[in-house]
């Protein structure tokens, strides 16, 4: 989202963006790179509760309070999760504003099939027919749900990170330190974690030069695992992605992005570390059946192990010094894969969904 803000205030169009702050802080707000308004809003709960449901009414209230005040009658509102799109559909009666909604995760309840799940879909239907766009981060998200009922103009904008963050990236060599596993992004599904940890845990304690870099935020009880995990966990904590990122990626010798592979969302998303992967030019590691797994052994940039299999897991990190193995056969794919294809395609993609805009309305107005 804050990707869209920043390519609409450098195309004309006054923009303010709302973060509801669920205090899990993965990354930090690149001040220097913000040239909108942003303003945050704290909330207690972090996940579908309870809690969440009765903290709408005083969300809603304070984002009104903002939009009414701050957009222009024929602005365009971009919400980027249910509960927002509740809102902004809400902040929609009665008045002109334009709906745009972003989808970048889906929750097991809106992928399953019981009777809650089919209410929930309903009710999103209903909000959706206000949107003029859906903005989604991977494909399946459209073919495995939104198909079912929304029939507008679909963007497809992948978790590709701008071209101008990379720009200068270097691999530092490896002489004199161990192979570095980097898990780069919000700490989630614990026992994925705990697969690596223990799988280099062992590796290491038979001798072999090996650690893991952790950079991100999480719950509490997420980052609690880390920082008591063992000496060859390194805990950076959270991170400034565009000040950051290329240092963070620098001592990386191979990406671990492996998820729950059970979740039906970690299923069908594409996560921003296949990205990563190709323009670092690093292998990376997903969880195998997913639709990242296929993505990364068609074109050949890694591997795939079942989520919580650490013996699995322990066999192909001891393959990685095997000459024409996997590890050895992905470094060679990706010095031959360019990042120009995946840069390109996203940049259209952000033109795409903010665009319209200012062709449509040349005096700009604000976005919440």
């Amino acid at each position: 989202m804050l990707d869209m803000a920043r390519y609409a205030q450098m195309n004309g169009l006054r923009t303010l963006v709302i973060i509801l702050d669920r205090g899990v802080n993965d990354v930090l707000i690149d001040q220097a790179l913000v040239k909108f308004e942003v303003i945050t809003i704290p909330v207690d709960y972090t996940t579908v509760s309870l809690r969440r449901l009765l903290s709408f009414p005083a969300v809603y209230w304070q984002i009104n309070r903002i939009v009414r005040d701050g957009l222009a009658r024929d602005g365009v509102i971009f919400s980027a999760s249910y509960d927002l799109l509740a809102i902004a559909r809400l902040l929609c009666v009665g008045r002109k504003f334009r709906l745009r909604h972003q989808v970048r995760d889906l929750h097991r309840l809106q992928l399953g099939r019981s009777a809650k799940s089919r209410v929930l879909a309903a009710l999103e239907k209903l909000m959706l027919r206000r949107a003029e766009m859906l903005i989604v981060s991977a494909p399946g998200f459209f073919e495995h749900y939104y198909v079912r009922f929304f029939s507008k103009r679909v963007v497809l904008l992948e978790n590709t990170p701008a071209r101008s963050t990379w720009l200068g990236f270097r691999k530092e060599p490896r002489e004199g330190r161990p192979f570095r596993i980097g898990f780069v992004g919000i700490v989630r599904y614990k026992q994925s974690l705990r697969q690596l940890i223990e799988a280099v845990e062992r590796l290491a304690g038979e001798g072999m030069a090996i650690d893991i870099m952790f950079a991100g935020g999480g719950l509490p009880e997420d980052l609690e695992l880390l920082r008591s995990a063992p000496s060859i966990v390194r805990f950076c904590g959270p991170y400034e992605y565009t000040r950051d990122i290329k240092r963070l990626y620098s001592t990386v010798d191979l990406i671990y992005s492996v998820y729950d592979n059970a979740d039906q969302n970690c299923q069908i998303a594409m996560p921003n570390k296949f990205y990563e992967a190709i323009i670092a030019k690093i292998p990376i590691v997903v969880a195998s059946r997913t639709y990242v797994a296929a993505e990364v052994q068609r074109l050949g940039i890694g591997t795939a192990v079942e989520s919580g299999d650490v013996e699995g897991l322990i066999s192909l990190l001891r393959r990685v010094a095997t000459v024409g193995d996997w590890y050895d056969r992905a470094v060679v794919q990706l010095d031959a894969t360019s990042a120009e294809y995946f840069f390109s395609a996203y940049e259209r993609a952000l033109a795409d969904s903010i665009m319209p805009i200012a062709h449509e309305d040349s005096c700009g107005g604000k976005k919440a």
